[in-house]
C-alpha cells in the first residue's frame, strides 16, 4: 500500500509538471502569434512607406520635364504648345493623377506641400497652364460654352476624340 501511494504521488507529480509545460508552451505560442502579427504589421507599413517614397519620385520624374519645359517656353518667349508638347502635358497630367491616387487609395497623402494635385502644380507653371487652356480652348467644338480661363477646375463636355477641356 505504501508502494501504492508513492507511485501515485510520483505520478501526479508528473501529470502536474507536464500540465505546468503545457499551459507554458501554450502561452509562448500566443505570444510568438503576436509578435509575428505586429511584424506583419511593420512590414506592411514599410512597404506602404516605400511604395509612397517611390510614387513621389515617379511623380517627381514627371514634373521635372514640365518644369524644363516651362522654362524652355520662357526662354523663347513662346505663348502656345505645339501638338507634341500638348500631349507631352496631358500624358504628365494623366500620370500625375494616376499616382496621386494610388497614394490616396494606399492612405499615404500628405496633401500640401508634399503632395500636390494636377491643378496645383498646373498653378506652378503659369506659362504652360496658360498655353495649355488656350490649346483646349482653341479644339472645343463650336456649341460648346467657352471655358472660364482664370478657373481650370471648371469641368466641359469633350467631344469623342478630342483632347479633354479641363485640366484637371
Amino acid at each position: 500500500m505504501d508502494n501504492f501511494f508513492s507511485i501515485s504521488v510520483l505520478g501526479t507529480l508528473v501529470l502536474l509538471l507536464v500540465v505546468i509545460v503545457a499551459v507554458q508552451q501554450f502561452q509562448q505560442n500566443a505570444q510568438y502569434r503576436e509578435i509575428q502579427d505586429r511584424l506583419r504589421e511593420i512590414r506592411q507599413a514599410e512597404m506602404l512607406e516605400q511604395q509612397s517614397l517611390a510614387l513621389r519620385s515617379e511623380r517627381s520624374t514627371a514634373i521635372d520635364p514640365l518644369n524644363q519645359l516651362e522654362a524652355s517656353l520662357q526662354g523663347r518667349a513662346s505663348k502656345s504648345l505645339s501638338m507634341e508638347e500638348l500631349t507631352f502635358v496631358d500624358n504628365a497630367r494623366k500620370r500625375i493623377k494616376t499616382i496621386n491616387s494610388t497614394l490616396v487609395s494606399n492612405r499615404q497623402w500628405m496633401g500640401a506641400p508634399f503632395d500636390l494635385d494636377w491643378p496645383d502644380i498646373l498653378e506652378r507653371i503659369p506659362v504652360i497652364r496658360a498655353a495649355y487652356l488656350a490649346a483646349n480652348f482653341a479644339e472645343r467644338p463650336e456649341n460648346e460654352a467657352p471655358q472660364d480661363p482664370a478657373n481650370p477646375s471648371q469641368t466641359m463636355a469633350a467631344a469623342p476624340g478630342t483632347v479633354p477641356n479641363t485640366p484637371s
